[in-house]
C-alpha cells in the first residue's frame, strides 16, 4: 500500500515539472526555472548509491538486532536508539517537514490571492492531518475492542461486563485499552511512519537531485547523517511492531531505503525543466509536508507519553543506578532531537 502511494506522488509531482514559471507574484525573476551552473552527473548518481547505503544501514541495525541472536544488542541500548529514534521523528516532524511546509505555502512565487486569503496554510494542513489521525486511531481501537468482545462473548469465556472491568483498570494512555492486541497499534504506527518519512525522503532527494555541485556536497554529507538517523527511527518501530514475517519487515525497510534515492534520479532526470519555485510544485510538496508533518507530530505524541515512560520503568526502574540509565534515555531523546536540528540548516 505505501508503495502504491509513493508510486502514485512521484507520478504526480513528475507532472509538475512543466510548471508556469511566471504563476507566482515574485517580481524578480526568483520564480522562473533556471538550470545549475556547474552539474556533475556522475557525482549526483554517485549520491544515489551512498544515501541508499545510509538510508538501509540506519533501518537494518535495529531490525537485525531485534531479529538475529549473532547481532543481539543489550536491551537497554535498543531503548536509547529508540529515544533517539524518538527525537529524530519530533524533530523531523517540526523542523524538516513543518518548516519546508511552511516556506512552500507562503512563497512570493504563489498566486497572491493564495497567499494573502490565508496566512497558515501549512499549519492547516498539519492540524488536519493530527485530526485524522486522532479519528483513525480511535476507530481502529472501537473495531479491536469490538471484535474482542464479540469473540470473548461467543466463546463464553468471559462476559461483556468483565472486559468492561478489565479496561477500566488500565489506567494511562488510550492505547491501553488494547488488550487483545497491543502489537496491532504499533504494527499502523509503523506503517504511518514509515509514509510520513519516505515521502519526505523523496522530496529531499529530489533538492538534491537538482542542486549544483557546490550545494550537493554540502547536501550530501547532512542528507547521510539524516536518512541514518531517520533509519534507526523506523527501523526501531519496524523492530518493535513485531510484524508477522521479516518479509514485511523487509518491504518496509527497502521503501524507506530506496525513498531518497528514488527522488535523487526523478531529480537528475528533470533538473533541466523542473521548476522547485514554481506554483505547482510549491503547491504540492508543502500541502504533502505539511501532512506528513501531522502524521509524525500524531506519533511522536504517542511515543512520547506512552513508550517512552514505559521504557524509563522497564529498563531503568528498581534497577541498580535507577537514576543514571532513566538519564541516559533522556540523553538518547535528547540527542536525536538535537542532532537532527542542526542537520535542519542544510537538509
Amino acid at each position: 500500500m505505501n508503495f502504491i502511494k509513493t508510486f502514485l506522488f512521484l507520478f504526480f509531482l513528475i507532472s509538475c515539472t512543466s510548471v508556469n514559471a511566471h504563476g507566482g507574484h515574485g517580481g524578480d525573476g526568483t520564480c522562473e526555472t533556471e538550470s545549475p551552473h556547474e552539474y556533475d552527473k556522475g557525482l549526483h548518481i554517485a549520491a544515489v548509491f551512498i544515501i541508499l547505503a545510509c538510508s538501509a544501514l540506519g533501518a537494518i541495525i535495529p531490525i537485525l538486532s531485534t531479529n538475529f541472536k549473532m547481532f543481539r544488542i543489550p536491551d537497554y541500548c535498543i531503548a536509547v536508539g529508540k529515544a533517539v529514534g524518538l527525537g529524530v521523528v519530533l524533530s523531523c516532524a517540526l523542523i524538516h517537514m513543518l518548516l519546508p511546509a511552511v516556506e512552500s505555502l507562503s512563497s512570493d512565487c504563489l498566486p497572491e490571492d493564495f497567499v494573502e486569503s490565508y496566512e497558515a496554510y501549512a499549519y492547516l494542513f498539519c492540524m488536519l492531518a493530527i485530526i485524522a489521525m486522532q479519528f483513525i486511531d480511535f476507530a481502529f481501537m472501537e473495531y479491536l475492542t469490538y471484535s474482542e468482545n464479540k469473540r470473548a462473548t461467543l466463546k463464553g469465556e468471559t462476559s461483556l461486563k468483565d472486559i468492561d472491568e478489565k479496561r477500566a483498570e488500565c489506567h494511562g494512555h488510550v492505547h491501553s485499552t488494547m488488550l487483545m492486541d497491543p502489537a496491532a497499534l504499533k504494527t499502523i504506527e509503523a506503517y504511518l511512519l514509515e509514509f510520513g518519512i519516505s515521502v519526505h525522503s523523496v522530496m529531499v532527494g529530489l533538492t538534491v537531485g537538482v542542486a549544483d555541485n557546490h550545494t550537493l556536497k554540502a547536501l550530501l554529507v547532512a542528507l547521510s547523517f539524516h536518512q541514518f538517523f531517520e533509519g534507526v527511527a523506523l527501523g526501531s518501530r519496524i523492530a518493535d511492531a513485531k510484524l508477522k514475517t521479516h518479509w514485511h519487515e523487509a518491504l518496509l525497510t527497502t521503501i524507506f531505503s530506496v525513498s531518497a534515492p528514488i527522488g535523487i534520479a526523478v531529480g537528475i532526470s528533470v533538473y533541466q525543466s523542473l521548476n522547485v519555485n514554481g506554483s505547482d510544485f510549491l503547491l504540492v510538496s508543502g500541502v504533502l509536508e505539511a501532512v506528513c508533518a501531522g502524521i509524525l507530530l500524531y506519533i511522536a505524541g504517542s511515543l512520547l507519553f506512552k513508550d517512552f515512560p514505559v521504557d524509563l520503568d522497564k529498563h531503568c526502574s528498581g534497577k541498580k543506578y535507577s537514576f543514571l540509565l532513566k538519564l541516559g534515555l533522556f540523553a538518547g531523546f535528547w540527542v536525536g532531537s538535537g542532532a537532527m536540528a542542526i542537520l535542519g540548516k542544510w537538509v
